[in-house]
């Protein structure tokens, strides 16, 4: 399925662009910053052994089976089984470090060694609610108020051929360029919306079928395209 969504990131006015550049935590390798990573508390399967002689009835208790490494303290399921196993617990250092916690000086340090991928920043904390809120007060809610992505299509749409069959080179391409991860800019939104006031009347002439299964997707791309044009943002297949 190829969706369609805007470069909220170029917006001045978009809520979530200063949360999604506050960085909370990063992954650090598991042997760097032992000192300053977040820790899970575990208990050995060796632990367990000794606490548990029948090991088999606490596991099957627990819903533990014979992939786990460890058993995650919090994972426990059984109150009895915990309350046995809390001298046993040991912290193992997960890789996370919460910058918020840190000093400017360490702050650097683990910026300049962390994951590029691995990040958590201001906005991925906040509950689903508090996401639902933001983006119902963001002009690129462009999706019936709700958000800033929606969908175009399948990837065997038929309708790339009928836009570049009209000259509509953007919605042409658009299957590709979310396989390529092209990127469009707020000039070229102008354009889109072009494109999607030039194939909304003449789907009728390409049959009742295609007016059914393309007019829905031809409307979402010109609301898209006039949220961006509006906020000077561009968009992008995904």
């Amino acid at each position: 399925m190829v969706d369609i969504a805007v470069c909220e990131m170029e917006s001045k006015n978009a809520p979530c662009k200063a949360l999604k550049l506050q960085l909370v935590k990063v992954m650090v390798k598991k042997d760097d910053f032992t000192d300053l990573q977040e820790y899970d508390e575990i208990v050995t399967i060796e632990d367990a052994q000794k606490a548990f002689p029948d090991f088999e009835a606490f596991k099957k208790r627990n819903r533990f089976s014979e992939k786990n490494a460890f058993y995650l303290f919090e994972k426990i399921k059984n109150e009895d089984d915990a309350a046995t196993l809390k001298p046993y617990v040991k912290k193992l250092p997960n890789g996370w470090v919460d910058l918020t916690k840190l000093n400017d000086a360490d702050k650097e340090k683990v910026l300049a060694n962390c994951s590029e991928s691995d990040r958590i920043n201001a906005w991925d904390n906040l509950t689903f609610d508090e996401m639902d809120a933001a983006c119902a007060s963001c002009p690129l809610a462009w999706n019936k108020g709700k958000d800033c992505i929606g969908t175009f299509g399948p990837e065997t749409s038929g309708l790339p051929a009928i836009a570049e069959k009209y000259g509509c080179p953007i919605v042409a391409e658009a299957v590709e360029a979310s396989r390529s991860g092209k990127k469009y800019t707020a000039e070229d939104a102008k354009e889109l919306l072009r494109e999607a006031e030039v194939l909304a009347p003449v789907l009728i002439n390409e049959g009742k079928m295609a007016a059914h299964r393309y007019s829905g997707p031809v409307e979402r791309l010109g609301m898209i395209a006039k949220a961006c044009v509006a906020e000077g943002c561009g968009f992008f297949f995904i």
